[in-house]
């Protein structure tokens, strides 16, 4: 069995020589995915995929995290708006909880935007998303609202990524980004990652390696 095996070699090397010293450099842009180490335990990272939103200016950086649900629709956060129950809202990070944000597939069809890669948009106008959703509009796959946001300092994230701390995708599958949620996405995410990363879906979400 592949975990015990993981267990056994932890006594001889340090388990992230295993899981992270074959994996290659990376240098995120706008675009790009963000795949958390298996070993991550943050309340807002472990087990996240992020889609890095900006081009760096002087090293900073700024994202969603895509696969974190929260308990709360769009009818929590406008009341008035009955079929804001359709939309669930995900947790884009832990910055600025307070601030929504919203990514989509639909382009022009929502107003003004910037495309963030081919076929994947953020912002719209909110009159045309009510009324999109309102005429029966699919939301699952097309639209995803975020409460907060990641953001890295200049110079933050290329430390991370040299402590081997995210995966990177420089050109995801752009039709799954708004599908799915929690460990099933991370795993779906890790496996497009390549077989540098096969090791990362061994690990299980609560570690023992005692």
């Amino acid at each position: 069995m592949l975990i015990v095996i993981i267990v056994k070699i932890q006594n001889k090397m340090d388990i992230k020589d295993l899981l992270f010293s074959s994996l290659p450099a990376a240098d995120p842009h706008m675009g790009s995915l963000l795949i958390a180490e298996p070993l991550m335990d943050d309340k807002y990272f472990s087990r996240s995929a992020i889609l890095v939103l900006d081009e760096p200016e002087e090293g900073g950086h700024f994202g969603l995290i895509l696969n974190k649900p929260t308990e709360m629709t769009l009818n929590d956060l406008m009341p008035e708006w009955e079929d804001g129950k359709r939309v669930p809202v995900f947790c884009g990070g832990p910055v600025d909880l307070q601030r929504m944000f919203l990514l989509h597939t639909l382009g022009e069809r929502l107003g003004s935007n910037t495309e963030v890669l081919p076929g994947i948009y953020v912002g719209a106008d909110l009159d045309k998303i009510i009324d999109y959703i309102d005429n029966g509009g699919e939301v699952d796959g097309k639209i995803r609202f975020f409460l907060g946001y990641c953001g890295w300092s200049p110079g933050q994230l290329s430390a991370e990524l040299n402590g081997k701390t995210w995966g990177v995708n420089s050109l995801p599958q752009c039709e799954n980004l708004l599908k799915g949620e929690g460990l099933e996405y991370w795993s779906r995410e890790v496996k497009d990652l390549g077989e540098d990363y096969r090791s990362w879906l061994v690990v299980p979400p609560n570690p023992s390696f005692n």
